[in-house]
C-alpha cells in the first residue's frame, strides 16, 4: 500500500515540476498531447543502456497514458520510477505504463520517472540525435527527436529541476 502511495505522490510530483528546459528543443503534438525537451546523456562507447527524458504536457481533457517507447537500435523502453517498499527502502521499478492527468505536465528527469532503453546497439556521442517513438493508448503515437548531450552539460542545465 504505502509503495503504492509513494509512486502515486511521485507521479503527481512529476506533473507540477516546472518546466526549466535545458534547451528549446522540438516539440512534437498530437492531438493535444506535447512531447518536448527530450534527450539523454551520452556514455561510454560500451554503454548497453541509455534513459531518455521528455516534458510531456497534456492540454486535453482527459488523462492519457503513454503505454511503450521505441528506438530503431535498443530493445523496447521500459518505464522506470523510484518506489518504496513497506520497510522503506527507495529503490527503483520498473511501472507498466506513465499516466498524466487531464491540463497536467509531467517532465521526466533523473532520479523520477524515466524511460531505459537496454541492448542498445550503436554508441551515442553529444551532439548527436535519434527518433523515438512514443504510444499513447487510445491517440496513437507521437515520434520525437531526442538530443544525446554531454553529462556534464546535463548536471549543469538540469539543476533547477528539482
Amino acid at each position: 500500500m504505502f509503495r503504492r502511495t509513494f509512486l502515486a505522490a511521485a507521479l503527481a510530483a512529476g506533473t507540477v515540476m516546472p518546466v526549466s528546459a535545458h534547451h528549446d528543443g522540438d516539440t512534437f503534438a498530437n492531438a493535444g498531447i506535447t512531447v518536448s525537451h527530450a534527450y539523454t546523456v551520452a556514455g561510454s562507447a560500451t554503454a548497453h543502456a541509455i534513459e531518455v527524458f521528455v516534458t510531456i504536457e497534456n492540454a486535453s481533457d482527459t488523462a492519457v497514458t503513454l503505454t511503450a517507447a521505441e528506438i530503431d537500435f535498443a530493445a523496447p523502453g521500459v518505464f522506470q520510477a523510484p518506489t518504496v517498499d513497506d520497510q522503506g527502502v527507495l529503490a527503483v521499478r520498473d511501472i507498466a505504463a506513465v499516466e498524466i492527468a487531464a491540463g497536467q505536465t509531467l517532465t521526466m528527469q533523473p532520479g523520477g520517472i524515466h524511460i531505459v532503453f537496454n541492448d542498445v546497439q550503436q554508441p551515442l556521442a553529444p551532439g548527436d540525435h535519434f527518433h523515438a517513438h512514443l504510444d499513447f493508448a487510445d491517440l496513437g503515437e507521437i515520434e520525437i527527436e531526442v538530443e544525446v548531450e554531454r553529462a556534464d552539460e546535463q548536471e549543469h542545465q538540469h539543476d533547477d529541476l528539482g
